[in-house]
Order: structure tokens, then C-alpha cells, then sequence
């Protein structure tokens, strides 16, 4: 195997190999099987490197903090359905939802309601309802509507809900502007520099109607380095020592948020998560040690990684239906999926590769421009990569695809959604069957 394919294969799932007659096979099922059985695209998700990224959170967290200490919380947005949630459930990791749709996937999952946090920046009062009657563990404030609305809300319903109180650090990243939220100027949280946020943080505990447990801040996702976290962290203690200055209350738990990086095709080599571990640990110190000499106690850290967990578990395999050479000098390989399944290319730029999966050990000889099938000029889900001379027909891989490609799926062209599955040894599940038809008509009222 070259050592270009070698570096390619590392961004695929755990389980991943190729078997002596040059095919890929993940979990030990060979891939052209299941495309023949449940077509394609299809989407296949390795339940081993779910699990395995998981596990790798609490190692390097537990080595700098107690158990205790730190709290992981999987970002759902990132990709769920009932089974995923029921392995988050098992690994005893939390849930970060963002709608009503996400906390009734965790509710017909069994998903401990006490494990999930409830973020989004315009959660409907219906939302807002269901989330008390279901008995969340957190609700996360984001604006001043919200708070005003879920106030009455559990007044109503003779509750006190924990919550934590989004800020918006003014915090930068190095990331695409979509990615980014931290920044002063975001959708996402209280402003900190105008005094929004300490103003919420006084209304909330002069009121007495809600239970204020702690602060969130979030900076962006795809990070590399561990600066933002630290940043927010500084901005979020400081924060809470001017509030304990007037109140004495102090927050029973932090977050900085999620959106560690993974590796991708332009970019290998992205830090460990010890280093993360670490870093943060340092800084919750300096900042106790600085604003109280340490009287005051560590909150309890709370951490809300999504992409890290399931994008290289998954993977989206596709046929081949046409090819194309242009007097440009492109060489347009057609897929049978595109923007409909994966609109990040699209939407912002997002860098993908490609592997045959018949003869993957075959050297690459000609570039291609992999594009969909949908009837837009910005449907290309790969500008260029170079592979074997491919047929059509043939199945084509994109690897980490588990996160963020099936969460903003869509009906465009009215082509139904793709079937995925959930692999493991000696074993194969439909998480979600592939959409026909009927599937899209019944949305449909006839007069």
C-alpha cells in the first residue's frame, strides 16, 4: 500500500481495511455488498469509532481533572438518530440538542433527560414547554426573549429549570466565518463587552424564578488550537468573580463550548485531545488562583464535542453514473448524491476526498472533478482529486462523512434522502431507510 493511500486511510473509521483482493471493507463488511443490497448513496457509520472517540475524551480528561470534575456532552447537531443517541447513552456521555426534533429523538431513545443540555438561539415556546415537561437537566439562555419566555413558562408550570447563560465572549477563531461564534457580533448569546450578559446574569438571580448553575460560551468549530477555550474560560470567570463580588454567586459549571477539529485531506496532524486536557486545566488554575487565591471552587467543566465524535465514523459511499471530459480540460466524474446529501462543499467550502473502493490500491493517474447530480453549477462536492481511471458504475468513498453532510440533507430535486447504516462486526443496522417516492408525496395536500 503507498504511503499516500496509507495517510488517506487514516481518515477513515477504526474498523476500516482492505481485503486481499483490493476491496474495502468496514466492520468486515465489504462495501460493494452493502451498496448492492441497500443502493446508493448510502451512508455507513462505524459503531467502533463512536465508541473509541468517546472513550478517548474521558482518557484524556480524567487524566487532568476527578471524574467528577468534567462533564462530556455530545453536540447532536453534529449527526442523531436513536441509535446513535442510545451509544452516546451507554458511554455515559450527556446530549446537546438544539430543537424539539433532537429531544424527541433522545426521548424515543431512552436518552436520560437529566444528561441533556437544550442550546439554540430561537428556541419556540413550544420547544421551551416540552423541554420542562420532559425535565431536561439544562436549558442554555441565549437571548433576552428566551429568558423573558421560559420566566413565565416555569412560573406557569411551578417550576425552577437549571440554566446556564450563553455569552457571547467576543472571542476570535481562525476558522470560516459560517464556523464562527464567538465573536462580538454574533447571532449566538448575551454580548459580554456591553454588559448585556452581567445584566441578564443579575435579572436572573434577583428574580429567583430560574435556577442560574452556570456560564457557556462557544467560539466556533473545525479548532486547532486551544486559545479560544482558554480565551472563553478567562472571559467566563472573570465574569463570574464580578458577579460573586456583588452576589456571592458563583457558578456550579463552565463551558467553553465544543468544536475541536479533526483531521481532513489539506490538514493532518491536529493536536491531541491531552492537549486540550491540559491546557484547560492550567487556565482554570491561573484564573482561580489570580481572581480568589483560590478560595474559590473549580466549577465542574463541561465540554460539547460533536464533529471529533462521529465524522470519521461515517463514511458516504456513491455509484458512478456518468463521466465527462470537457475541452477545458476538466474531467467531470458524475455521482449518484451530491449537494442534496452533503451541501457543506457548497455552503462553506468544505474540503473532501475521495477513494475507489473496488481497487483502492490502485495508483491514482487521472484528476476528477466529482460533481452530483443536482441542477446547480455549485453542486461539486470534490474540485479535484486524482484516481485511477474510474467506470461508470463503479462506487466511489468519501470519507469523513459522519458529521454535518446528513443533519442539512434535503429533497432538492425532489430526490429522496439517502439510506444509512450503522455497522459493526456480524452485524448490520438501518438507522434511517432510504426515502422513496411516497416518502415525498405524502407531504403533499391535493384539492
Amino acid at each position: 500500500m503507498s504511503s499516500s493511500l496509507v495517510s488517506l486511510t487514516t481518515l477513515l473509521p477504526d474498523t476500516a481495511a482492505v481485503s486481499t483482493d483490493d476491496v474495502l471493507h468496514i466492520a468486515g463488511h465489504a462495501l460493494p455488498a452493502l451498496a448492492e443490497q441497500y443502493g446508493t448513496p448510502l451512508y455507513i457509520f462505524d459503531r467502533a469509532t463512536i465508541v473509541h472517540a468517546c472513550q478517548r475524551y474521558f482518557q484524556a480528561f480524567e487524566r487532568y481533572y476527578r471524574a467528577s470534575a468534567v462533564r462530556i456532552l455530545y453536540a447532536s447537531k453534529a449527526y442523531l438518530s436513536p441509535l446513535v443517541a442510545r451509544i452516546i447513552a451507554e458511554q455515559g456521555m450527556g446530549l446537546d440538542i438544539v430543537s424539539g426534533g433532537e429531544l424527541t429523538v433522545a426521548q424515543r431513545a431512552g436518552f436520560p433527560m437529566e444528561r441533556i443540555s437544550f442550546h439554540g438561539n430561537n428556541k419556540s415556546t413550544a420547544e421551551l414547554k416540552l423541554a420542562l415537561q420532559l425535565g431536561v437537566g439544562r436549558i442554555i439562555l441565549d437571548n433576552w426573549s428566551e429568558l423573558e419566555r421560559l420566566t413565565h413558562l416555569a412560573d406557569e408550570l411551578g417550576q425552577r429549570p437549571a440554566v446556564l447563560l450563553r455569552v457571547a465572549p467576543g472571542v476570535e477563531t481562525d476558522t470560516h466565518r459560517y464556523l464562527q461564534t464567538g465573536h462580538a457580533a454574533s447571532k449566538f448569546g448575551f454580548p459580554l463587552q456591553n454588559g448585556e450578559a452581567k445584566t441578564a446574569i443579575l435579572r436572573i438571580l434577583g428574580e429567583g424564578k430560574l435556577h442560574l448553575v452556570g456560564l457557556h460560551a462557544h467560539s466556533g468549530t473545525m479548532l486547532r488550537e486551544t486559545r479560544p477555550y482558554e480565551e472563553c474560560l478567562v472571559h467566563l470567570l472573570s465574569l463570574a468573580k464580578a458577579i460573586y463580588d456583588e452576589t456571592q454567586w458563583w457558578p456550579e459549571e463552565v463551558s467553553p463550548g465544543g468544536g475541536w477539529g479533526i483531521d481532513t485531506p489539506d490538514q493532518l496532524g491536529t493536536p491531541g485531545l491531552d492537549q486540550l486536557a491540559q491546557a484547560l486545566q492550567h487556565q482554570m488554575q491561573v484564573m482561580l488562583a489570580s481572581i480568589s487565591n483560590g478560595t474559590l471552587p473549580a466549577p465542574t467543566l463541561i465540554l460539547e464535542p460533536g464533529r471529533s465524535i462521529v465524522a470519521r465514523a461515517g463514511v458516504a459511499l456513491y455509484r458512478i453514473g456518468a463521466l465527462k471530459a470537457t475541452p477545458a480540460g476538466t474531467t467531470y466524474l458524475f455521482v449518484d448524491g451530491g449537494m442534496a446529501d452533503n451541501i457543506r462543499p457548497a455552503l462553506y467550502h468544505a474540503l473532501y476526498t475521495a477513494l475507489p473502493v473496488e481497487h483502492i490500491s490502485v495508483p491514482g493517474s487521472v484528476d476528477y472533478c466529482v460533481s452530483g447530480r443536482y441542477c446547480e453549477s455549485g453542486d461539486m462536492l470534490i474540485d479535484n482529486v486524482r484516481l485511477p481511471a474510474m467506470r461508470e458504475g463503479e462506487l466511489l468513498l468519501l470519507p469523513l462523512a459522519g458529521a454535518y453532510c446528513l443533519p442539512m440533507a434535503s429533497n432538492y430535486n425532489l430526490v429522496p434522502r439517502p439510506g444509512v447504516l450503522l455497522v459493526e462486526k456480524g452485524r448490520v443496522q438501518v438507522m434511517e431507510r432510504r426515502e422513496t417516492y411516497d416518502d415525498i408525496l405524502v407531504r403533499y395536500q391535493e384539492s
